[in-house]
């Protein structure tokens, strides 16, 4: 198999396995994002208990399958990109940290934005209790299209291409300079990174999570991404922009690790 289909395949395998495995606290982060009163109760684990009360065991993977659908192409474009865009910006002698940065970048670009209309339908899946709002898939999909054609899948693009710049920009350069620094521990590498990404970067996605969710599921009607912005800082204050980071340290922290982990595995792998 060429290096172009092994990075692209061993990307969206490796997202499935990261993101399945950490599927309930990526639930718990959208809901505490959307309603941050109700599903903050106590630490992670008393709100994951609250949840699976109330909606049974199973309702803290709503949302996975579609996650699993979005995360293949998501990270399979990501690693591809990656790869290609380093090696392009290595032809013109860039220092190795600019480069992995601009590659993380230019791969965060073009996986947000091929798959942003599968992260508006996850997005409704996993913030909706009980399936109050949206029966599966193909109904969130149906109604996105009835109520507001093609521009409501493309609901918080913007505010989401701006986050993925340094996102993955600080996530890929992260993970490879520890790499190339002779720190060989592939799950300590892909935490550290995953820590540092997230941290600077997270309230981008919290504003494209309730872009995606305005004037539904108790969200108000935003104009864009000032007005949702400013309605959340003036109901929640500064820390309404951090709402869910706890889940979301518990989510990353693990499948940005498992996440490099069995990509390095994968491509020792020789097919």
């Amino acid at each position: 198999m060429s290096n172009f289909k092994e990075n692209f395949l061993y990307g969206g395998l490796s997202g499935i396995i990261s993101r399945t495995i950490t599927s309930p606290f990526e639930r718990l982060k959208i809901l505490q994002q959307n309603n941050p009163i109700l599903y903050s109760k106590g630490n992670p684990i008393s709100s994951l208990h609250f949840v699976i009360k109330n909606e049974g065991i199973l309702s803290i993977f709503n949302g996975n399958l579609i996650n699993c659908i979005r995360i293949f192409p998501q990270s399979a474009i990501q690693v591809g990109t990656y790869e290609i865009s380093k090696k392009y910006f290595h032809k013109y002698d860039i220092n190795d940290y600019y480069n992995f940065f601009l590659s993380g970048s230019v791969a965060g670009l073009s996986s947000s934005f091929t798959v942003h209309p599968l992260e508006t339908i996850r997005s409704k899946l996993s913030a909706q209790s009980n399936k109050n709002s949206y029966n599966g898939i193909i109904d969130c999909a149906s109604k996105i299209y009835f109520n507001d054609g093609i521009k409501g899948f493309y609901k918080g693009l913007t505010i989401t291409l701006i986050g993925s710049i340094p996102f993955q920009g600080i996530n890929f350069v992260t993970y490879q300079s520890l790499k190339n620094n002779n720190s060989h521990n592939t799950l300590l590498n892909g935490s550290i990174a995953g820590f540092f990404s997230v941290s600077a970067t997270y309230p981008f996605d919290v504003i494209k999570r309730k872009l995606q969710l305005s004037n539904e599921l108790g969200n108000p009607m935003y104009k864009g991404s000032y007005d949702c912005i400013k309605l959340t800082i003036s109901k929640y204050g500064i820390q309404g922009l951090y709402k869910g980071l706890l889940p979301c340290y518990l989510k990353i922290i693990p499948a940005n690790a498992i996440f490099f982990s069995s990509l390095e595995i994968l491509k020792s792998i020789e097919l």
